[in-house]
């Protein structure tokens, strides 16, 4: 039998606000990039169910297949299916109503709130009417 995390499952939306500070924080990257890196947070949205994760990214939906292969307190582990990129493990942090995974060589942190099922009816409601 599979392990799942119930703390995973529901809607989260990428954090522009809390990402953008992790991103100011870092003195390796020039203001210009770290402006640059800004534009791409805040717009992601994912939404867990037990086995799949679907992600909504300006009117367009993918999904992906995953499982949990770990967790603890604190954490989940999850092996991602991605068609592009083959399994992935991805190790995913709690905090209260954030959530956040580490991003590219793992120097920098992409933070995820969870949505309230209020909100996300009507960013599903926003996708369809497009």
């Amino acid at each position: 039998m599979y392990m799942h995390d119930p703390r995973l499952i529901g809607s989260w939306r990428s954090d522009a606000h809390k990402t953008s500070l992790e991103i100011a924080a870092r003195r390796d990257i020039t203001a210009a990039k770290k402006n640059k890196l800004l534009r791409f947070f805040g717009k992601l949205e994912l939404r867990y169910t037990p086995t799949r994760c679907y992600s909504s990214l300006n009117g367009q939906t993918s999904v992906n297949r995953y499982r949990v292969v770990a967790k603890d307190s604190w954490s989940v582990a999850v092996l991602v299916s991605n068609p592009i990129v083959g399994e992935q493990i991805v190790h995913i942090h709690f905090e209260g109503n954030y959530y956040w995974i580490v991003l590219g060589s793992g120097r920098m942190r992409e933070f995820f709130k969870r949505l309230s099922s209020e909100s996300s009816a009507k960013s599903k409601k926003r996708a369809k009417s497009r």
